[in-house]
């Protein structure tokens, strides 16, 4: 009982975040060119669309226990990855910036599918969860009452459109799911070693083969600080095929906002992007203070 009700509530959480980051989406706030999405973004795409289609495989053949399993290995592994990762631009990014309605627009077609493939299993949870759904998809007119009555997803409607090739296009971004597990370890070393404290006071050195390098090379450098959560990425070309990560301390001063470590600090030690989005912030707030 103890293994279902861990299982249960890891299901419960994952839901709570996506509601919980998804408030303030519309339907109008859909990033729909799958080219704007970032590489990260674009993963998470991909993977979401390999679970429907295990999961569909699962229960047309009623391997119940294939489905169930598919789902749980799926939630860990979004949320230790994608969800940790994108927390940077979900909680520092301005309401409205292009980089937060990416990840708002990943989450969302998440939220779609397991919600539906779910509703066989959780009955009563994911019904709950349509019930609180973002507002304005509650308000959609036509809506289902319940999610037992809202069809099965399909790839065809996630937004953006996936295209015929956005496998081979991920494939770089899988490569890289191997070296942040050698980086994640190298952080825990350097945080019991009292090098650093959060990740994001980190600069990192990751000495790779020489095809990993010539392929980290073909992303922009802050995919990876996002990926490993940290203030700096460089990779450089090692003698055999040892993948390694030595940890420092970034150079800088710790924004207060998102932590992340910068040399371009304002008055307030506000990092550039904090420091728009602040700017932002408050011109929204002036605004609302007028209408008001």
């Amino acid at each position: 009982m103890k293994q279902v009700s861990d299982a249960y509530r890891r299901f419960r959480n994952t839901f709570r975040f996506l509601l919980g980051n998804l408030n303030d989406f519309t339907p109008d706030d859909f990033v729909g060119d799958w080219d704007a999405l970032e590489p990260l973004d674009q993963w998470a795409m991909v993977r979401l669309s390999q679970l429907l289609a295990d999961v569909e495989a699962a229960y047309e053949s009623y391997r119940f226990n294939s489905a169930y399993r598919a789902l749980y290995d799926y939630v860990n592994d979004i949320s230790a990855v994608y969800m940790d990762v994108t927390k940077d631009r979900l909680y520092a990014e301005a309401p409205a910036s292009p980089r937060r309605r990416a990840v708002q627009t990943v989450l969302m077609n998440i939220l779609e599918v397991l919600v539906r493939v779910m509703a066989p299993i959780l009955s009563f949870t994911t019904d709950e969860v349509w019930e609180c759904y973002p507002p304005a998809f509650r308000a959609i007119e036509g809506r289902e009452a319940s999610v037992q009555l809202a069809g099965w997803p399909c790839a065809r409607d996630f937004v953006p459109s996936l295209p015929a090739d956005a496998g081979a296009q991920v494939a770089t971004m899988e490569e890289m799911m191997a070296v942040r597990e050698v980086v994640t370890k190298a952080l825990e070393e350097a945080r019991n070693e009292k090098i650093i404290g959060k990740s994001q006071e980190a600069s990192l050195t990751v000495t790779a083969p020489a095809a990993l390098v010539a392929t980290a090379g073909s992303f922009d450098p802050a995919v990876f600080e996002e990926l490993f959560i940290v203030a700096k990425v460089q990779f450089v070309e090692g003698d055999g095929d040892e993948i390694t990560a030595a940890v420092t301390v970034a150079e800088g001063e710790k924004c207060p906002r998102c932590w992340k470590h910068s040399t371009e600090a304002n008055a307030d030690g506000l990092c550039p992007r904090c420091a728009k989005a602040t700017s932002e912030l408050n011109r929204f707030c002036e605004e609302v203070k007028e209408l008001l």
